[in-house]
């Protein structure tokens, strides 16, 4: 396959920094279509974005038999449909992180994706950019010693009260919308997949969903982990993994690099510390989506599942569950 060419449902916002500069710059990858539920609209987005085709309907972008693959950048609440839609469609599939709003929806996706020879990938696109594989690599490697205590925090403020973000019946709330990201860290990097929640602390906005969220999960390994998240202020994106022997101390764990004008500039600080010793940890420069980007690429023309497939999906969709339904005990 020279190229995968992919459609998007969807013109949301994500797009413009999450897909659509990518596309321009990962070789073998086209862009062929863009999907709305208004045709002027998408007729607009893909004459503004340089994108050959343009659907009034996502089903009607399904039936193309040019598309191979389709990005899902919609709402929380429609990502299961769309991808179990899509799935049925024939086509590969990159959803949007969290892939579902609960783990039995992961499950139905998992279910599709296991009857069929096609590629699908949740987009935690902070897991293909090659800090997080240094990350792994320094804890693997015992530099920092046994694996005692995670500190993860993702807090980005949304001013616009009427944003996806705050409404309940498109599964909002600051937990699925990037609490899943220190949920992921804690998990991957504890190198456990289980875990009992110990503790949170949830502040819910008037619309009734999470406006923050903090909790600590002790997984069976021992590891345990903190995770903040939240959508009504701001807190410096950072990670820490703390060991019997050091640790490592990461600021801009889950966007490490953006794009400033046609450069690729890092924003990422990676400290390694033992005792009186810190050192600065660099790897190669490069987005995190075109590293996902890259790599889904490389997926579907070798016919093998992603790091960020269905299965891991739903083990971090477990946690989320979990950590909901104490939100929902302990809300203020």
């Amino acid at each position: 396959m020279d190229k995968i060419r992919f459609g998007i449902l969807s013109t949301a916002s994500v797009n413009i920094y999450s897909f659509l500069p990518e596309v321009k710059r990962v070789p073998g990858v086209e862009l062929t279509a863009v999907a709305s539920r208004d045709l002027s609209k998408a007729k607009k987005y893909a004459t503004k974005h340089g994108i050959p085709r343009a659907f009034g309907d996502y089903d009607s972008l399904l039936a193309d038999p040019d598309i191979d693959c389709v990005y899902i950048p919609l709402p929380i609440s429609m990502h299961a449909e769309w991808s179990i839609k899509a799935l049925d469609a024939g086509k590969h599939v990159l959803c949007e992180k969290p892939v579902a709003a609960n783990e039995r929806e992961v499950r139905k996706i998992s279910g599709k994706v296991a009857s069929s020879d096609l590629i699908f990938a949740e987009a935690f696109h902070y897991l293909y950019h090659p800090l997080t594989a240094k990350v792994e690599e320094i804890i693997k490697s015992g530099d920092i010693g046994e694996v005692r205590k995670i500190y993860s925090s993702f807090r980005v403020p949304v001013t616009d009260r009427g944003k996806v973000q705050f409404k309940p019946e498109l599964a909002g709330g600051a937990l699925l919308d990037i609490g899943c990201y220190p949920v992921s860290f804690s998990r991957v990097m504890s190198g456990c997949n289980d875990a009992r929640v110990a503790r949170v602390h949830a502040e819910m906005t008037p619309s009734g969903v999470e406006g923050s969220v903090n909790a600590t999960l002790h997984f069976e390994n021992g590891v345990i982990a903190e995770i903040d998240c939240g959508l009504t202020n701001y807190a410096p994106m950072v990670s820490r993994v703390e060991g019997s022997k050091g640790m490592i101390h990461i600021l801009h764990p889950f966007r490490p690099a953006v794009y400033v004008g046609p450069l690729t500039v890092d924003i990422y600080v990676c400290l390694v510390a033992k005792g009186a010793s810190v050192k600065n940890v660099r790897v190669k420069t490069i987005t995190s989506y075109c590293a996902q980007l890259e790599s889904f690429r490389e997926s579907v023309r070798k016919g093998v599942q992603p790091k960020t497939n269905a299965k891991e999906a739903s083990a971090n969709m477990r946690l989320l569950d979990m950590i909901s339904e104490r939100a929902k005990r302990t809300k203020l």
